[in-house]
């Protein structure tokens, strides 16, 4: 009896972590299943596809190197828009200066003489773009410190007091939303007081 207890115990011991082993973790399965990583498409091949599809001409700064994870897109069916915003998700920029079009880290768009537009125009919302902003009643340097911070490290804003005027450099996108800010807070409220002159 105590002979075919023992007998029992040593199975179960020796046959357990061969059954657990046969097992994989749900991590294993999900990685194995949905190998998202290895199936990246190289930046530089999406830019040929990009180009194929809409007749422009590229160069491509040696800084940019990605693997780009499409999940339910084909790299040929990007449009041109589409293309623009997975190259702000991977930190480089597109510069068009009319015969080839730059691809370049985003940390280079202060440099690049990114198109300037008015309040009318509309761009794709990650195109990079600059827009100077006339100010009637606040004081622009005074929006300065509090706009800024709704801006990424790479983009630029600077105020212009001889005029009164904000410059804007960002994605398409921000810099509607930056100006619709900035047109919000300038109200007669937000007027600053005149300078009381000094007691003789």
């Amino acid at each position: 009896m105590k002979y075919s207890l023992l007998a029992t115990l040593a199975f179960c011991m020796l046959t357990g972590p061969m059954h657990a082993g046969a097992q994989s973790s749900p991590v294993e399965s999900e990685s194995k299943s949905t190998p998202l990583a290895e199936n990246g498409t190289p930046i530089e091949r999406l830019i040929a596809e990009v180009a194929k599809k809409t007749g422009r001409k590229f160069v491509v700064d040696p800084r940019v190197r990605a693997s780009v994870i499409l999940v339910g897109e084909e790299p040929s069916a990007l449009t041109y828009p589409q293309f623009l915003t997975v190259l702000e998700i991977y930190g480089f920029i597109a510069v068009d200066d009319g015969g080839l079009v730059r691809i370049l880290p985003d940390a280079n768009m202060r440099m690049e003489p990114t198109p300037t537009i008015t309040s009318k125009d509309t761009r794709p919302a990650s195109e990079c773009v600059t827009q100077i902003v006339p100010l009637k009643y606040v004081s622009a340097p005074q929006l300065v410190p509090i706009l800024r911070p709704m801006l990424p490290q790479y983009a630029h804003l600077v105020a212009l007091p001889s005029a009164n005027v904000l410059i804007i450099s960002d994605r398409f996108a921000n810099v509607r939303r930056i100006e619709a800010l900035a047109r919000s807070l300038d109200t007669p409220e937000n007027k600053p007081a005149p300078a009381k002159e000094p007691e003789r």
